[in-house]
């Protein structure tokens, strides 16, 4: 679609630049329609059957003529069924598509010789790809915090960081395109990004299908047999481009003189080699598994992404978003500082005003956040300040102010929401829920039982109970205030999701509430979903059975309470169980956590074979309301068949869940939109521009 559109709009750019897009076409299709080379087979049709392909040909189940009618495929998972999902990925990959434009125009000039003049043509399309990518990619922040329970929008897994680093290298040719067409330097520079993009995008292409990220991303792809190619076309563009430079170095080479230190070329340099070193940085982190595979070295990934990423991209943001409050105030060639000085008084009485305001209501204390606060301030008011007094409001000439402050926005959006999140589900349940496992714990998940109310944070909380819409379980949270006589006031509920789903397991899908100032976030991280689904035991006083197939160490949830299977004891004891001689006995043993009575409860039946018959020697606790009959065992697994039953009085829904506060985080939605807006005013007034100027 991108190469009909150039068609119609390359002009004398038509046969250099479809050359090198048609190449690029030429690769993908070769490696979709599979090309036989001698005997040697390139690519893969992905419309094969599996019985046409010669790994899957002998299999036995192709061998029967109807097969596809037996078998179903597992259907998507259900994390992805989500609106943003419908829209976010052909964002991203038209994105990932139109870096191919600024990328044919840069190689068409090398090669007709034009390397002088292809910035202009291309300039529109190089902003067209940044807002298009760039929104891509947060469309994919917005699907994370609204479908992912992991309470957040950034997480810097690797293949988020495979699409970030194009896009910072995007931004940064585009700046000293810039440079070039009002200065008529940094073209070798501007080239070099411009042409890394594009292999920064078949490099990420690598990364999520080669397999090489199965063990670092939950994103990636397994190897599908692709690696070959992908590596080939990768290096094939490397070498065409880097053959090409070389050559064309004098021609790409700045004219004489260095530039002031104080004029807008110089600092729009300085921001673009920032963002190149910020995106170096997180590339190579990312392509730790990469290096390893070719050194043959045994480097460990960060064990805390968030904590190692933004160790090293705090201070990269420091000075981007120094550079974006000063550099559009600064003139080329040179700039007098008193009148930069005056121009920039108001965005810094500004900046500290609401700087100290923040810090004292956040109580904020690192100093690198506190930095970055004043520095994202500043870079807002300042571009605020540069679209009133100096472009008199002018909004379809304001696009980098609009898109700089935007982005600043999202800086300081991520650093109060994510930086000052507050967890505010403590358990205050009376029941010490550490002891179901690793994953839960009394400071991030409450507890909480069907019709009680506990406070939760500035919040009292009730489980009103789940209701089922298809594979969708809703748990009504209701949320209550307290009013002035101390009568609970209802505020609003929440109804997060657990989606059944037995082929890929359940998932948790979280619900928000949004505030102006605030959101309140929260996801279910245990509950039951089958209360309703029992057998009926031949005792009506237990008349509720759940059956479970169990190894030593397993914790197993029945309403309102856990039983750990800690082991087989082989150790019975004989006089109380009148075994015979030749009997062969097993207990189950078995620790009861249960939530009424807040204790620990011990039982251990036995499974016995007397001859050929096995007789389950049942457990009654009535301390805990519960029957327990071990049935059978797998000798080769460990594995044991276990029922459970209860007493009527004891069914008590409960759940365990995690809510958390995102302060201020409508910052950075807003300034999502504003970023996309200023990019997009930039593509129509270059657009403009060149159409007056043709």
């Amino acid at each position: 679609v991108l190469g009909l559109i150039l068609i119609r709009t390359a002009k004398s750019w038509e046969f250099p630049v479809m050359a090198v897009l048609s190449s690029v076409q030429v690769f993908l299709s070769s490696m979709l329609l599979g090309v036989f080379i001698f005997d040697y087979r390139w690519g893969s049709n992905p419309f094969l059957l599996l019985r046409q392909h010669p790994e899957f040909s002998n299999l036995p189940f192709t061998k029967v003529p109807d097969y596809l009618r037996n078998l179903d495929g597992r259907g998507l998972n259900p994390l992805l069924r989500n609106y943003w999902m419908t829209i976010h990925p052909p964002t991203l990959f038209l994105g990932f598509a139109s870096t191919i434009v600024p990328f044919a125009y840069s190689i068409a000039a090398l090669i007709t010789k034009r390397s002088k003049e292809w910035v202009t043509p291309a300039l529109p399309w190089t902003f067209f790809s940044v807002m298009i990518l760039g929104t891509g990619i947060l469309m994919g922040g917005a699907w994370a915090y609204e479908a992912l329970s992991f309470g957040g929008f950034w997480a810097w897994d690797p293949v988020e960081n495979a699409s970030l680093v194009p896009w910072l290298t995007l931004v940064a040719a585009a700046h000293l395109m810039l440079i070039f067409k009002n200065r008529g330097k940094s073209l070798l520079t501007a080239t070099i990004l411009t042409v890394l993009t594009f292999i920064l995008i078949l490099y990420s292409t690598f990364l999520t299908r080669s397999g090489i990220l199965g063990n670092t991303s939950v994103h990636a792809f397994t190897d599908l047999g692709m690696s070959g190619q992908l590596l080939l076309f990768l290096f094939s563009y490397i070498a065409l481009a880097a053959w090409l430079i070389f050559k064309e170095r004098k021609n790409l080479s700045d004219p004489e003189g260095d530039d002031h230190s104080s004029s807008r070329e110089f600092w729009m340099f300085i921001a673009s080699l920032t963002l190149l070193v910020s995106a170096f940085q997180i590339s190579f982190t990312t392509s730790i598994p990469v290096v390893n595979k070719i050194f043959q070295l045994n480097l460990a990934p960060p064990s805390k992404p968030v904590e190692h990423y933004n160790s090293w991209q705090i201070p990269f943001a420091i000075v981007t978003a120094m550079l974006m409050a000063v550099t559009l105030y600064l003139k080329y060639k040179k700039t007098t500082i008193k009148p930069l000085s005056k121009q920039l008084l108001i965005p810094s009485l500004l900046t500290l005003i609401t700087a100290g305001i923040t810090v004292w209501l956040l109580n904020m204390n690192s100093l690198f956040n506190i930095i970055l606060l004043l520095t994202s301030l500043f870079s807002f008011f300042a571009n605020a300040n540069y679209l009133v007094a100096v472009l008199n409001g002018r909004i379809l000439k304001a696009g980098a102010p609009i898109a700089h402050a935007g982005f600043a926005l999202i800086l300081l959006g991520a650093l109060i929401s994510a930086g000052h999140s507050k967890v505010i589900s403590r358990n205050t349940s009376g029941y010490d829920i550490t002891q179901l496992g690793k994953d839960f714990n009394n400071f991030d998940n409450i507890l909480l039982m069907q019709g009680d109310t506990l406070r939760m944070g500035d919040y009292f909380i009730t489980y009103r109970g789940k209701r089922q819409v298809k594979e969708n379980h809703y748990f009504d949270i209701d949320y209550l205030t307290e009013g002035a006589n101390g009568k609970k006031i209802p505020a609003f509920t929440l109804s997060p999701i657990v989606q059944e789903n037995p082929k890929m397991g359940n998932a948790a899908e979280p619900d928000t509430r949004h505030f102006l100032w605030k959101d309140v976030y929260t996801h279910i991280t245990y509950a039951k979903l089958d209360n309703n689904k029992h057998a009926h035991d031949r005792n009506e006083e237990y008349p509720h059975v759940n059956s479970h197939k169990i190894a030593a160490g397993d914790t197993i949830f029945v309403n309102q309470a856990m039983i750990v299977f800690e082991g087989i004891d082989k150790n019975v004891d004989a006089e109380k169980y009148n075994l015979k001689k030749g009997d062969l006995a097993v207990a189950a043993r078995l620790r009861i956590l249960t939530v009424a009575l807040n204790s620990q409860i011990t039982a251990s039946p036995v499974f016995l074979i007397r001859g050929n018959t096995i007789i389950p020697i049942e457990e009654i606790s009535e301390k805990a309301g519960m029957k327990f009959r071990f049935t059978n065992i797998d000798t080769a697994t460990g594995k044991i068949d276990l029922e459970v039953s209860q007493k009527e009085n004891e069914e008590r829904e409960f759940v365990i869940m995690k809510a958390i506060i995102f302060p201020m985080i409508n910052i950075l939605w807003a300034g999502c939109l504003l970023m996309m807006l200023g990019t997009g005013i930039a593509v129509w007034h270059r657009l403009k521009h060149n159409i007056r100027t043709s």
